[in-house]
């Protein structure tokens, strides 16, 4: 671990995993649904439309299990997705023109088994510098994880790149 860092900074990521459902139409729009949901039941534990301006029609969800629990469910894992998205979003969900899964606690180059048996989350960066002050000067971070508030989360990411813009300018 590079000095100074705490065990905060391991790769947050590491415990998360997504699947995607690729569809030939946005039927979920022609039934006025938006395609965003949170749920309690079920693997998908949030749920949006992650469809391209243009063009690819998909939905996609955070995985709301444990790796241990992902790994357990091995290659049965997509058919459970795709039936919370039936519940969810109706029949046409049933049939996805493909599928795509990624586990970031499988991952060698993302995740170690300390980071597989965290806690999930977002990271806190508990305003922590960056970098050594030789470097603060020469260097801008403007990613989410550096924000000061919101880390990890796209209004994260918004904060810090308005941060780093004002530190450039000022």
């Amino acid at each position: 671990m590079p000095k100074g860092w705490t065990l905060s900074h391991r790769a947050w990521m590491a415990q998360h995993a997504k699947f995607l459902a690729i569809y030939d139409r946005p039927f979920w729009r022609e039934k006025g649904l938006s395609g965003m949901a949170q749920s309690m039941a079920g693997l998908l534990a949030e749920i949006h439309d992650a469809s391209a301006i243009a063009g690819g029609v998909a939905l996609f969800g955070f995985v709301g299990v444990p790796a241990a629990a992902r790994q357990q469910i091995g290659d049965a894992l997509a058919g459970h997705c795709v039936r919370q998205l039936v519940k969810l979003f109706g029949p046409e969900a049933g049939h996805p023109a493909a599928t795509h899964f990624k586990d970031w606690s499988a991952d060698p180059l993302t995740a170690t088994a300390e980071d597989r048996d965290a806690a999930a989350g977002h990271p806190s960066t508990g305003g922590m510098a960056w970098f050594d002050p030789a470097w603060a000067a020469r260097a801008v971070m403007a990613g989410s994880e550096t924000a000061s508030e919101h880390p990890g989360y796209l209004e994260g990411a918004l904060l810090a790149a308005e941060s780093a813009v004002r530190g450039l300018i000022a």
